[in-house]
């Protein structure tokens, strides 16, 4: 987030290879960024449908018990996955994954979610939903989505934008300048305009004025069809081996996008590298403490 110290991530998990994947990606940014991880477990521990009428009733004393076997296995999965030069604490919380998930990654102070990607899709997709999709549309910090093909390793050599002229977009591309190495190579994608539009150079001009300015020099744009263009995203970042795809999540969610996915999620779902998305509550909470930044900064300079 624009302004905010990036010294705490939190990494969600479910104890699945998926979510060891990425916990070991979410250690790599750590000790490059010098943060802190915080690992969480978030379940209802609800009992079987057929619980009671085959075992009993179900009580505190079993939830008590779930949840210390989960503390348990949160602590074994974060020393088997994290870099033991990298801080970390864990928890488990009792409540619903995606509310919990981001309810305490902001009680946590963290900047920034990382999480794995499980990519169903289709029927599997609509039925059982999607967590991480569920918490890039709702965190109020952003969200890296970490695909179990993708790389352990926070490199980041190769970044590539669709760019969308919206505050998300701006906000998760100052993110990723933030997180990157200083020789890091910005890739910059805008849509061929049609034939009877404006001028290629014109979109160039308008892009260089809209991009942050700490990557103002050191962009290349690529100009694609409008067909498809997730597909060509996909294609392209994997032959730059990019090391991360910055998206922006919509604030409104059409209906093709409640059945099929926004176009950050389709990324999320089939993009051999990580994924950093920002929804419009994350960049209006980035906005917000920028603003109170600055107006800390004023009040000690008039002092």
């Amino acid at each position: 987030m624009t302004g905010t110290k990036l010294d705490r991530i939190f990494v969600p998990t479910d104890f699945s290879e998926t979510a060891s994947h990425a916990m070991k990606y979410a250690s790599s940014l750590a000790d490059r960024l010098g943060a802190t991880l915080t690992v969480a477990y978030c379940d209802r521990f609800l009992p079987p449908i057929d619980y009671t009428a085959t075992v009993g009733a179900w009580d505190d004393t079993c939830l008590a018990e779930l949840k210390a076997r989960a503390e348990e296995q949160v602590q074994r999965d974060a020393e088997a996955n994290i870099d033991p030069a990298v801080p970390f604490d864990t928890l488990v919380r009792i409540a619903a994954p995606i509310d919990g998930i981001t309810d305490q990654a902001r009680q946590s102070g963290a900047a920034l979610i990382v999480m794995g990607t499980h990519g169903r899709t289709g029927f599997r997709r609509i039925i059982i939903g999607s967590v991480t999709e569920g918490v890039m549309r709702t965190a109020e910090v952003p969200v890296i989505a970490v695909a179990p093909r993708s790389s352990t390793s926070s490199s980041m050599k190769t970044i590539i934008c669709p760019v969308i002229y919206n505050p998300q977009c701006h906000e998760a591309l100052t993110l990723a300048e933030r997180i990157a190495p200083p020789d890091a190579r910005f890739i910059l994608i805008r849509p061929a305009p049609a034939d009877d539009c404006a001028h290629p150079g014109d979109d160039l001009l308008a892009l260089s004025a809209w991009v942050p300015q700490a990557i103002a020099n050191r962009f290349e744009v690529k100009m694609f069809g409008n067909g498809h263009m997730a597909k060509q995203i996909e294609f392209f970042a994997k032959s730059v081996h990019a090391d991360l795809i910055v998206a922006a999540e919509p604030a409104p969610r059409s209906a093709a996008d409640m059945l099929h996915g926004t176009f950050a999620e389709r990324l999320v779902r089939h993009a051999a590298c990580p994924v950093l998305t920002v929804n419009a509550s994350a960049e209006i909470v980035a906005a917000r403490i920028g603003q109170e930044e600055e107006r800390t900064v004023l009040m000690w300079a008039n002092q």
